[in-house]
């Protein structure tokens, strides 16, 4: 005898909340019971069981119990185990016990999208008196647990909405740059494990995360609506997600709040990004050494290499070991166990880790930013005697940054120029740029050209792209000085040709990922230009060595590109099931829906939440193409020209193009990180 519960169809409705299986279609997971998720005021829904689980297995925890329907944030109450509890009156034993259980209400956080983020100000702590009620298997019994600290914790929210804050803090004392600094630097703080950021250093190298930033305008958000002002109010819509991200001091932050607020104050908000790069450019040039002429060694190139242990880094290492005009490698990588982890990093690239036992290869740990880049005073003499080639490869890579959070980067290229001028032999310095530093480049007046931008625009794309086109000019400031400076302007990097090793967390890989859980690839058309990276690195090192003149700028891009609708057919005939095309723009819309309840398990499945500002980038950039077609690759980014490169390259003018065989061995790379499945 069949049960069912459902007016419009047959079948059964059994309350439980479902995933999807990352990789097979129609395959599900029960992550909860609908009666368990907690629907913000907001209309997000939380899905308390991932917290409440990490929670439950904290030794000092008995049980805990997430709650905030209706809310603007949840809470969670928690009763702990005999020999642990306190009495809940006590507020200094409250803080202290909410102190330590902080850390692992932190690693609990981390299973949570950012709307479902615990704080210190709203966790209960049991009464011992009032133990929670447990079903027969002795599981605590949520709606009995909430009903009986009901009054607890309407106490909490009342708290919370007569504080901006949770430690008691109001909204600015008034909407002026200095008053906003001083309420945004408390609430920074207490997002930021209690550290007090400093006003003028970006926040994302003082512990912030994306995380941070997401919290921390909400915050903003919430000030702003809490005004009795309809026009500050109203000031909230204008709060982008990207707002931290684009403003990353706190005094950056200040002058632009107080700017959306009053007008008066537009004429104080900081510099706009060309005139940040203008003014980097200038700082970071300023009194140059001068060079004598370079001179190709004629007993062999002894080569610097920073940044070895990355993707590039591995097989640029690699490269050099095995190239017989080359008699001596010194690697500098910041951290412990350098040695431990190139090993690792040729073993999961697919390279040979013979070469690492090479007399040629010596390891360095120092800091390019500091003087003699780090290095004791033996180590800095000998490395000076002996180095005749550079190569600055050591840079993050995040999209999502500001230009001020890479200035690090930038003065690193600045302390690389000036130890070069302090060696013995006269320095070649190669610096590995990349095409993100003149994505802006107006695509009507053709290719690319290889040869260094005067117009910072063309780099107005992101902060990482405007940190490459600083450098770029720092160097070329430097060759005007008579150094042999070189920026090799590296186009889209793709697998090996040999293991396919590309690193899952780039832009393609999360597409390809994404793609498989959603079921459908978004209808990307044109030619790419990617190029292999053991290919980029020969690149590289054949111009790095060369004999002949070369030029300040390089591009280094595939010679004979791959049409992309060819590498998703080649996708789709390795898959199971074939994936459905959609327009570009609807799969973006897909993501961008995602990213409005997506917990830290799903960003797992669905990678591309993580680069929405990309895909929203690309987007733009696509809608330029149809009118450009010869001069823009597939999503309507630039080409780039290669004559100069192909002229010193070997390695680029023999390139084969990327086909079938490069998407298989990319596909089997994935697999074997476990980053897919198929």
């Amino acid at each position: 005898m069949a049960v069912e519960n459902l007016e419009d169809v047959r079948g059964y409705a059994t309350s439980d909340v479902f995933t999807p299986h990352p990789t097979r279609p129609g395959l599900w997971r029960i992550v909860g019971r609908t009666d368990d998720v907690i629907v913000l005021r907001s209309g997000e829904k939380v899905v308390p069981l991932p917290q409440e689980d990490y929670l439950n297995s904290v030794p000092m925890v008995s049980s805990a119990i997430m709650f905030g329907r209706g809310q603007s944030q949840p809470g969670v109450v928690i009763e702990l185990m005999a020999g642990h509890t306190i009495d809940p009156k006590d507020e200094k034993a409250v803080i202290d016990m909410r102190n330590q259980l902080w850390p692992h209400i932190e690693e609990a956080n981390k299973r949570a999208p950012a709307f479902a983020r615990l704080f210190k100000e709203t966790i209960i702590i049991a009464d011992p008196a009032k133990p929670f009620t447990r079903a027969a298997k002795g599981t605590a019994i949520r709606k009995v647990v909430i009903r009986a600290y009901e009054q607890e914790i309407d106490d909490l929210y009342e708290k919370i909405e007569e504080s901006a804050d949770s430690q008691g803090l109001t909204p600015p004392e008034a909407w002026t740059p200095q008053k906003i600094e001083v309420w945004l630097a408390e609430h920074a703080a207490t997002i930021n494990k209690g550290q007090l950021p400093s006003s003028s250093v970006d926040l994302f190298e003082q512990g912030f995360d994306s995380l941070s930033a997401t919290f921390l305008r909400n915050r903003i958000i919430a000030a702003l609506r809490s005004s009795e002002d309809k026009v500050v109010q109203a000031k909230s819509s204008e709060i982008g997600q990207d707002f931290v991200f684009k403003y990353p001091t706190l005094s950056g932050l200040s002058f632009a709040i107080a700017a959306l607020v009053n007008p008066e104050f537009k004429d104080a908000v900081p510099l706009t990004l060309s005139e940040e790069i203008q003014s980097m450019i200038a700082k970071y040039s300023a009194n140059l050494p001068s060079f004598e002429t370079f001179q190709p060694p004629k007993s062999g190139a002894v080569v610097l290499l920073t940044g070895s242990t990355g993707a590039l880094g591995c097989h640029l290492l690699s490269s050099l070991l095995s190239d017989d005009s080359v008699v001596e490698v010194i690697t500098l990588n910041r951290g412990s166990d350098v040695a431990g982890r190139q090993r690792v990093g040729f073993e999961d690239r697919g390279l040979s880790t013979g070469l690492l036992s090479s007399s040629k290869w010596t390891s360095l740990v120092g800091t390019t930013t500091q003087v003699d880049l780090g290095l004791d005073n033996a180590q800095a003499h000998v490395v000076k005697s002996r180095v005749t080639h550079v190569i600055h490869n050591a840079w993050k890579v995040d999209f999502n940054l500001s230009l001020g959070s890479f200035e690090g980067y930038v003065a690193s290229t600045r302390s690389l120029i000036d130890f070069s001028a302090s060696c013995e032999n006269p320095v070649r310095l190669l610096f590995t740029s990349s095409a993100a530093a003149v994505y802006a480049w107006d695509v009507s007046k053709g290719a690319i050209p290889e040869e260094v931008m005067d117009d910072p625009s063309v780099a107005a794309v992101s902060g990482y792209g405007a940190s490459k086109f600083v450098a770029e000019h720092i160097l070329a400031h430097a060759s005007s000085r008579g150094m042999s400076a070189i920026s090799a302007r590296i186009g889209q990097i793709c697998g090996s040709t040999t293991s396919g090793d590309w690193n899952p967390s780039e832009w393609f890989p999360a597409l390809v990922k994404t793609s498989l859980a959603l079921g459908c690839l978004p209808d990307l058309n044109g030619p790419v230009s990617w190029i292999p990276i053991d290919i980029t690195a020969h690149s590289v090192v054949d111009v790095l060595l060369s004999e002949s003149a070369v030029p300040t700028v390089f591009n280094v891009v595939h010679p004979r590109p791959a049409q992309l609708s060819d590498i998703f057919t080649a996708l789709n005939n390795a898959t199971e099931t074939r994936l459905e095309i959609i327009p570009f723009i609807d799969w973006v819309r897909r993501v961008e829906a995602l990213s409005t309840s997506t917990s830290s398990r799903d960003i797992e499945i669905y990678p591309a939440v993580k680069l929405l500002r990309f895909w929203q980038t690309i987007l733009q950039a696509n809608a330029r193409s149809a009118s450009s077609e010869n001069t823009v690759e597939a999503a309507g980014l630039p080409v780039l020209q290669t004559t100069k490169a192909e002229e010193l390259s070997l390695s680029l003018r023999a390139a084969v193009p990327v086909g079938k065989k490069e998407v298989d061995l990319w596909l089997q790379y994935w697999r074997k990180v476990n980053f897919i499945s198929l």
